[in-house]
């Protein structure tokens, strides 16, 4: 198949799937499930990778702007948009994909990229399988302050999972806001949603609830699938094509998340939600919850 070779400065179509790229070994994954997620949803990809010419390359931290180094960096930049562009038009030759190369930091040239676009994938960057994902500046500025969905997929996901959607719900406005995408996410999968709702230390009647069982317990976790029941219930109504389970489970939310989540499609939280989910942009939860994920997660949040 021939393919055409394009200019490297197009702006970002309206409602595209923007895939960010950095040259390393997790771009095939992100690439992929941007792809994927464009196909399924007729709308355009635009790949983006960000020209730094800013950075120290040298090992004394000095900037390294001799036009030599200058012209392989943008060669370099050139091959990682072009190779990313054919890997997509090899397995779907039909859709629509531009590319750019913009200049500068890479977390202002990405939110740049974003403004009007459905959704935002980025790579995670695991040191192994047992330890966290280590979030830099980019990835924590991007996260925090996208206009749109923010999805981060480990390069050793899966490429498609069992066909679940799992969304965390705390009862804020945020995690409706992440059950409705949930819903949205679904509709294109497995027509399934798993929400998942955790507490943690709870006083009931004044004890300590801790012996699962015990009618202090189950009067606990009654309350909190209530409330899951209540945040869900009329987005829920509205879509009875998608099979909903609602799980209540006791422990840290993001412990909850993760195994849950095992095996899924796609893993959904709302930012900045109340209880187990407070600073889920910033906080421990979120840090947890993105460096033990196996499969994609999104971070969504109100603007």
């Amino acid at each position: 198949m021939s393919i055409d070779a394009p200019t490297h400065d197009s702006p970002t179509p309206a409602g595209a799937v923007v895939a960010a790229l950095d040259g390393s070994h997790r771009d095939p994954a992100v690439i992929d499930w941007a792809a994927a997620e464009a196909s399924a949803t007729a709308a355009p990809l635009h790949l983006v990778h960000a020209v730094d010419l800013g950075t120290p390359l040298s090992a004394y931290g000095e900037l390294l702007t001799s036009p030599d180094i200058v012209n392989k960096v943008e060669e370099e930049s050139v091959r990682v948009v072009t190779d990313a562009r054919a890997r997509v038009l090899e397995a779907e030759p039909d859709l629509a994909v531009t590319t750019a190369l913009p200049t500068g930091a890479p977390a202002g040239a990405l939110l740049n990229a974003v403004e009007g676009a459905r959704v935002l994938v980025v790579g995670s960057a695991r040191k192994s399988r047992a330890e966290r994902i280590v979030l830099g500046t980019t990835s924590l500025s991007v996260v925090a302050h996208a206009p749109c969905p923010v999805i981060l997929v480990p390069d050793d996901a899966a490429r498609s999972g069992d066909g679940r959607v799992v969304v965390g719900i705390d009862g804020s406005a945020h995690s409706r806001l992440a059950f409705r995408h949930a819903l949205e996410a679904a509709a294109l999968r497995g027509r399934r949603v798993t929400t998942v709702t955790s507490w943690n230390v709870e006083v009931e009647n004044g004890v300590v609830v801790t012996e699962p069982g015990s009618p202090e317990w189950e009067t606990v976790d009654k309350r909190y699938r209530d409330m899951a029941e209540r945040t869900i219930a009329a987005d829920r109504d509205a879509h009875p094509e998608i099979d909903v389970t609602v799980e209540v489970h006791h422990g840290r939310a993001a412990d909850r998340l993760v195994e849950v989540a095992q095996g899924a499609d796609l893993l959904l939280v709302g930012s900045r939600g109340r209880g187990g989910f407070r600073g889920m942009l910033l906080g421990s939860v979120s840090q947890r919850v993105l460096g033990r994920a196996t499969c994609p997660v999104g971070v969504l949040h109100e603007r």
